[in-house]
């Protein structure tokens, strides 16, 4: 008697696998791309991504903070609540589908609950740097391929300036962001030394990429170095960052891994970044480092300070 075949005739059913294009899903979502904090409260953080693609659909989100997961949702946005005001927190998403296949965690998004208060807006920060009193002796490209020099070294009561591009830095500890196969560039240092030993972790300390020193300009001649604190300005945002790293000396324009993921800028040092225009407000003059140059906290409260005394300066 033929196996395959039931009494009747018909084929056996009681037990049926299909593989091929109709088969089981195995293929995982993209990964989410853009974090950034859209809000905050003193007890919560909010946070939205670029939605991810699937071969078949993506039905959700998962928040973590380090391997729990703290939030869900079906679109890419999400509030984290229930947390301690001031408290810091860093977040990584992932996208699922309904098959159950997770992708890989996005960059990760550092947050601090609090009413966001005590800091200048992004408006009030480009108001005083609508002219130009050039300090470099000449002018910076964006890229290496670009054959002209546009930006200048400006200065300000309280600051230098200058609005350029944004390029990734992505040097320092290794990471699964920031290594030899996501940076064809990829250092394992950083000009500035992390505060227990070895070097900045881009993937996670949002900091900004000074030019080296040249004959265009020094940034040491203003007394600018490890730990100086940087605001940062794009699309209506502030992130407060400090001084990390050198560039190429004739290039400006660049910041961490984590200060362009803060601030919803494609991260991925092959093909992120942004044209900007991104404006970058280095302050100056006494009590502008912070103590310890990897406490990003350290960085929000003290640019909080220094943006406000600067909007207020003459």
């Amino acid at each position: 008697m033929d196996r395959a075949r039931a009494r009747g005739g018909g084929p056996n059913v009681d037990r049926i696998t299909v593989s091929g294009a109709g088969g089981p899903d195995g293929q995982a979502p993209t990964a989410p791309t853009g974090p950034r904090v859209t809000g905050t409260s003193a007890t919560s953080i909010s946070l939205a991504w670029t939605e991810s693609s699937d071969n078949v659909g993506v039905t959700g989100y998962r928040v973590y903070e380090g391997t729990a997961v703290v939030a869900t949702s079906p679109t890419p946005a999400a509030t984290v609540g229930g947390l301690a005001t001031g408290s810091t927190h860093t977040y990584t998403v992932t996208a699922l589908d309904a098959a159950g296949n997770e992708s890989a965690a996005g960059a990760p998004v550092t947050g601090r609950a609090d009413t966001g208060t005590g800091g200048p807006t992004a408006e009030q920060l480009l108001s005083k740097v609508t002219t130009c009193q050039q300090i470099s002796n000449g002018r910076y490209k964006t890229d290496a391929d670009v054959a002209t020099g546009t930006i200048a070294v400006c200065a300000k009561t309280g600051a230098v300036h200058w609005t350029a591009d944004m390029d990734i830095d992505c040097d320092g500890v290794r990471t699964a962001q920031c290594n030899e196969d996501t940076d064809c560039c990829f250092q394992p240092q950083t000009f500035c030394p992390a505060s227990g030993g070895g070097y900045l972790n881009a993937a996670r300390l949002p900091y900004m990429v000074v030019p080296g020193p040249s004959g265009t300009w020094d940034y040491s001649t203003r007394g600018i170095g490890c730990g100086t604190v940087v605001a940062i300005v794009y699309n209506g945002q502030v992130e407060y960052t400090v001084m990390g790293d050198t560039g190429p000396a004739a290039i400006i324009g660049e910041a961490s891994y984590a200060a362009a993921a803060n601030l919803g800028i494609n991260p991925d040092p092959k093909n992120g970044g942004t044209d900007g225009p991104v404006t970058s407000i280095v302050f100056t003059g006494t009590g502008t480092k912070v103590q310890t140059i990897d406490d990003h906290d350290q960085a929000i409260t003290l640019g909080r300070q220094l943006a406000q005394r600067f909007v207020q300066s003459d």
